[in-house]
């Protein structure tokens, strides 16, 4: 079993939320559906291990990812108080399980599980992976399960995400959320064009700090994906690209 590769494209995962509609245009509300969320049982339980808790928008194998946040982690109570901050009544939200196979399943009901548990009521809205593409390209969710690439560098796989220009319909791997701040916008475009390491890393600290605070989704786990192959099979993965790369340099004993 190998993991060779994948701190190349850092996949992390996380829960789409509808910045655009009540009560998820709220960053409490936001803030309290995160904490409900027990990450550590998803990932013990749905990928058996072969994924991490993260503590923000950045894989930790991406360059400039904070390593001094802390993890999220989950608090029942204080999403609780923040809920009877913003003055939820229990209005259900459709969630979309990403259709690919049985672990996203497991996912969906563990998370319709943690939010029942504070008091958010989940509707799980399966579908087939085309219509979960039109869902999201459409902005037609409450909240939605995704996975992205990160491409070991946040102008190229975190910016998409976040910043204002890339809210368009049409691809559910930008800024499906709706989520806007000019000041994020700002930080991620200075990112982008500065090529002093240390004033990069200090630019990308600040906006990890507050997209974290925001809270525009909730991000669950760096993922990984591990490769199973016969003893006899040496060197199968050859670069980043994994198996796609094709066999060209493997071998068998």
């Amino acid at each position: 079993v190998t993991t060779k590769g994948w701190e190349m494209f850092a996949p992390l995962s996380w829960i789409v939320i509808n910045n655009r509609e009540a009560p998820m245009d709220n960053v409490k509300f936001r803030q309290a559906l995160s904490l409900a969320l027990d990450r550590e049982a998803m990932r013990k339980v749905a990928w058996y291990g072969y994924a991490e808790v993260p503590n923000g928008p950045f894989n930790r194998h991406l360059k400039y990812a904070r390593t001094d946040l802390p993890k999220l982690a989950r608090d029942k109570d204080k999403a609780k108080q923040l809920l009877a901050d913003v003055g939820y009544k229990g209005e259900p939200l459709r969630l979309l399980p990403l259709p690919y196979g049985e672990t996203w399943q497991r996912l969906a009901e563990i998370t319709r599980q943690n939010l029942a548990e504070v008091g958010i009521k989940v509707e799980l809205a399966p579908t087939d992976v085309a219509g979960w593409n039109q869902r999201l390209n459409e902005w037609d969710f409450d909240l939605a399960f995704n996975f992205l690439y990160q491409h070991g560098d946040a102008a190229l796989g975190v910016a998409r995400n976040y910043t204002t220009s890339n809210i368009e319909k049409g691809s559910p791997f930008n800024n499906v959320e709706g989520y806007s701040n000019p000041k994020v916008d700002a930080l991620f475009d200075q990112g982008q064009k500065e090529l002093d390491p240390a004033k990069r890393q200090a630019i990308y600290f600040e906006v990890q700090k507050l997209l974290v605070d925001e809270m525009p989704v909730a991000w669950l786990h760096e993922l990984n994906f591990p490769t199973v192959y016969r003893a006899r099979v040496n060197n199968p993965i050859n670069s980043g690209v994994g198996l796609n790369d094709g066999f060209a340099k493997a071998w068998l004993a």
